[in-house]
């Protein structure tokens, strides 16, 4: 029972945690550290070669050249202490002959033969005129300045490299050409980083250690004070589960635990209400899940086949269930309606005038081929069966696949836009009428507009959620950005890419914003 006590678990939790939090810590750490350590060895060998290429070749002449090797020894140890980690300097001339090496010159100067770099690599970085640096990985870079001081990571051949040398690269010498007679070579050693690594390496196993021990008292401490009032709301549920609501626990303790008892006791005394809420809410919850599995099958289910026509739409609700509605509706001789609708509101009531409407749509175009007509006959209906301040605008086109032709009728709607893909410019299409629903006869508000569309240009039908959508700044989407996002995304090569740029460019406006009115989008685009 000791290992399944909620004492002991807190203390192996938290011990656990600090050990984790401390070792993720010292790997980021040493990783962070290493890289930094390595790059500042190479900026500093970088320098370093820099500063002393001079004075190692004029030590060269004035020394070795006279004779005067015991001098030059000296000056040349007092340049090496100013970097540790650089641990072998050659002196080359272009020709390739090694005039100083003090890995083997360290006492006496070498008087054998000739001696002369044989790697050919090693030659052509000598005759450089660029300085160059050697990588742990076998790869050569050069580094070139202009007459403005600027430096560029270049090949031998001085072509401009993407990426010369990172942070995680490590640089074992560097050759620096002087003069065009000499090149004094510098071999780096990383033996100090790696010292300096274990040294931090150490450090932190002792914090981690510290950790641990601190760590186990803390947590010890805090769990005795947590499992005792702990113990008394265990009992307290125990009969609460039995049945028992009048059970109270007593926790004499102002901390959080004591806020949670209370809690608690009060919690007992509602669960009988809260449990016939929490069943309320459940069936709601599921009608509302049906309501709206139910509006989604009214939607189309895929894009319509229409000659000469790449068209798609998309709705996204504001609420479980939603007052925009569209369609693509194809009647049995042949007629092609699309339609999109948006209904005064959003939610259930909303929904189902959209639902209605869209039956209604579906038995008017099997009557009549007339859209007028059609608008007319939904209105009659809606005005007879809806209440007063329930209504739907709505705009209404029809594709004569046989000629290519396309019409609409705006039900008091959002103007339509349309996209001129020769000119690149956005136009309102005309709009007018009277929503349905809101009065008896609308037959002379209603107004057929032919739209004449060449190859690539797009109509766009919307719903006002879209323009009218708001940040968290409540700051409106607007008509302007509307316009811009239609006229850049237009182009796109199918309906549905152009669709899905809208409404993601209106999700992008409104950040975390709660959505207040339902979205939807129909596309047409001529092909």
């Amino acid at each position: 029972m000791f290992f399944y006590s909620l004492k002991t678990k807190f203390i192996a939790v938290v011990s656990v945690l600090i050990v984790l939090l401390f070792g993720l810590t010292g790997f980021m750490l040493l990783k962070e550290k290493s890289l930094e350590l390595s790059h500042d060895i190479y900026r500093n060998a970088k320098s370093f070669s820099e500063l002393t290429a001079e004075d190692i070749v004029l030590l060269s002449q004035n020394y070795l050249e006279q004779d005067g090797f015991l001098n030059f020894n000296r000056e040349i140890k007092e340049i090496f202490k100013k970097n540790d980690d650089v641990d072998r300097i050659y002196l080359a001339t272009y020709a390739g002959e090694v005039l100083y090496d003090s890995e083997t010159e360290e006492v006496a100067q070498y008087t054998g033969d000739e001696r002369t770099v044989s790697e050919s690599w090693m030659t052509d970085r000598i005759k450089a005129a660029n300085s160059s640096y050697l990588l742990e990985d076998g790869s050569i870079v050069y580094i070139k300045e202009d007459a403005d001081g600027n430096e560029y990571f270049v090949d031998q051949n001085e072509n401009v490299l993407e990426e010369g040398i990172t942070e995680a690269d490590r640089v074992s010498n560097i050759v620096y050409p002087y003069d065009g007679k000499y090149a004094v070579i510098y071999d780096i050693s990383y033996e100090n980083l790696q010292s300096r690594i274990d040294a931090t390496k150490t450090r932190i196993l002792i914090l981690m250690l510290l950790g641990v021990v601190v760590a186990f008292f803390l947590s010890f401490s805090m769990a005795s004070s947590v499992v005792k009032p702990v113990k008394a709301l265990e009992m307290g549920v125990l009969k609460i589960a039995t049945g028992d609501f009048a059970s109270r626990v007593v926790v004499k303790s102002n901390d959080e635990l004591g806020v949670l008892s209370k809690a608690f006791n009060k919690m007992a005394s509602d669960l009988e209400v809260s449990t016939k809420a929490l069943v309320y809410k459940e069936r709601v919850a599921k009608e509302l899940e049906l309501a709206s599995r139910i509006q989604k099958e009214i939607l189309p289910k895929g894009k319509p086949s229409v000659v000469g026509f790449d068209i798609t739409g998309g709705l996204i609700p504001a609420d479980e269930v939603g007052g925009d509605c569209y369609d693509f509706i194809k009647t049995k001789d042949g007629r092609f309606y699309l339609y999109l609708g948006d209904v005064t509101g959003h939610g259930v009531p909303a929904g189902i005038v959209a639902s209605v409407a869209n039956a209604l749509l579906y038995s008017a175009t099997n009557f009549t081929s007339d859209s007028k007509d059609i608008l007319i006959n939904v209105n009659d209906i809606l005005n007879e069966k809806t209440a007063a301040n329930m209504f739907m605008t709505m705009a209404l086109a029809s594709i004569d696949e046989k000629t290519g032709v396309l019409r609409y009728i705006s039900a008091g709607h959002n103007q339509i836009l349309k996209f001129n893909a020769a000119e690149k410019k956005v136009e309102e299409m005309p709009t007018g009428g009277i929503a349905l629903g809101m009065v008896e006869d609308i037959g002379k508000t209603l107004n057929e507009v032919e739209v004449s569309m060449r190859t690539g240009d797009v109509l766009i039908i919307y719903s006002d959620g879209m323009p009218e959508a708001r940040n968290m700044k409540d700051e409106q989407y607007g008509m302007p950005m509307f316009k811009r996002a239609v006229s850049e995304y237009c182009d796109l090569v199918t309906s549905d890419g152009i669709k899905n740029a809208l409404l993601a460019d209106v999700k992008e406006f409104m950040g975390k914003a709660k959505q207040a009115d339902d979205m939807t989008i129909v596309v047409v685009k001529r092909i």
